[in-house]
């Protein structure tokens, strides 16, 4: 699966992709982990050790979302060598995602990118099962063989479940490059890919219903998630892309503040807290000394820095320092800026012209934007 947003505590970077973890997906390896050493391995392979399962279950858990990692990188690996940025990759309760810096170039590069996840899939289950079929048949290695015959099962069910042709999964997106190689119109195979979306969505939340009636609780709550899940990554993609649309071409000097309030570094944090962000109400300043930007502070900094601290320590000591993250070119779009705010986890961005501090433009700053034509109900076309 792929999105857009980028969270979760970082990990290891692997060919130029950061892999992170958001903290939901403690509880997903935490509860994979006890189905199968205390439910799944026990029932269908009697007789051993408690331990032993425990073992084993540990190593088809790890294995599991190792596939599931597998996957992703393989989206962010075929984007990235077909210019489609892709930096982070993101384990959540739910799997895996791959964050791009946008929406793709052409239906081709969509199908690619698309692709390549359940077909990585299926040859790790077509490995997983050649592993499990050259082990020995017999008591001692009977645990060893379901441990590989439950990972080629399982990355079978992963590439199938991600061939559902509903955005976001990957059969959504398939679905949503075929659209769009036939009618050239990506909102409206947007549109037409997240809606099959939302009726798989729908189904997976009948079908957990259904398996609650029957008695699976856990199971029939867990699809129930699933399809919730769905839905609203599907109405969230496609409104994504409408506001990607509605803001056009319109630069960030076109939303910007041309001339944003700044705070010297050697300010304390108790005055920046008082005079600036109480007195004015705003959420973050640049930091500069003598004409030379040093970084950014933010009210997540302030707010973070110890009470009894506030008095002695600095602005500079707090604050955001200045690097690629956090500074966009004049030259760039505003969804551009939308989408550098994502991956830099930041609610604004110092706008520079070279080594020149020329505004700031902010992520609420952006979203009345788009309200205002939204009010307005100015056409797209009109933006250009």
């Amino acid at each position: 699966m792929r999105g857009q947003d980028g969270q979760g505590v970082e990990l290891f970077r692997l060919g130029g992709v950061t892999v992170a973890i958001d903290y939901s997906w403690l509880v997903v390896f935490a509860l994979v982990l006890w189905v199968l050493s205390a439910g799944y391995f026990p029932e269908q392979y009697p007789g051993f050790p408690r331990s032993s399962y425990w073992i084993v279950g540990l190593i088809a858990t790890v294995l599991f979302f190792a596939s599931v990692l597998t996957h992703e990188l393989s989206h962010a690996w075929v984007a990235n060598r077909l210019g489609e940025k892709v930096s982070r990759i993101t384990l959540f309760i739910f799997g895996g995602m791959a964050h791009l810096a946008g929406e793709p170039e052409t239906p081709a590069v969509e199908f690619k990118v698309a692709g390549i996840g359940p077909l990585t899939s299926l040859i790790l289950a077509a490995l997983f099962w050649g592993v499990y079929a050259t082990i020995p048949v017999g008591a001692p290695a009977s645990l060893w063989r379901a441990v590989f015959r439950y990972l080629a099962f399982i990355n079978v069910a992963l590439a199938l479940f991600n061939l559902l042709p509903g955005f976001p999964l990957d059969g959504g997106r398939l679905l949503r490059a075929l659209i769009w190689w036939r009618t050239g119109d990506l909102a409206k195979a947007t549109y037409r890919a997240a809606d099959w979306g939302q009726g798989i969505a729908f189904g997976v939340i009948g079908l957990g219903a259904v398996e609650i009636f029957a008695g699976s609780l856990i199971g029939g709550l867990w699809l129930i998630f699933i399809g919730l899940f769905l839905r609203s990554a599907a109405l969230a993609s496609y409104q994504h892309l409408l506001v990607d649309q509605l803001l056009g071409r319109l630069r960030v000097t076109d939303v910007m503040v041309t001339e944003p309030v700044i705070l010297p570094p050697d300010l304390s944090v108790a005055e920046a807290i008082e005079k600036y962000f109480l007195h004015l109400g705003f959420g973050g300043f640049p930091v500069v000394s003598d004409g030379q930007v040093l970084g950014l502070v933010s009210l997540a900094q302030v707010s973070g820095c110890p009470a009894e601290q506030r008095a002695t320590r600095r602005v500079r000591d707090i604050m955001r320092p200045l690097d690629a993250t956090i500074v966009i070119p004049v030259s760039a779009t505003v969804a551009e800026a939308l989408h550098k705010m994502a991956e830099a986890e930041a609610g604004r961005l110092l706008v520079m012209d070279h080594q020149r501090l020329a505004g700031l433009i902010t992520r609420s700053g952006i979203a009345r934007l788009v309200q205002m034509r939204i009010a307005l109900a100015r056409p797209v076309a009109a933006q250009a």
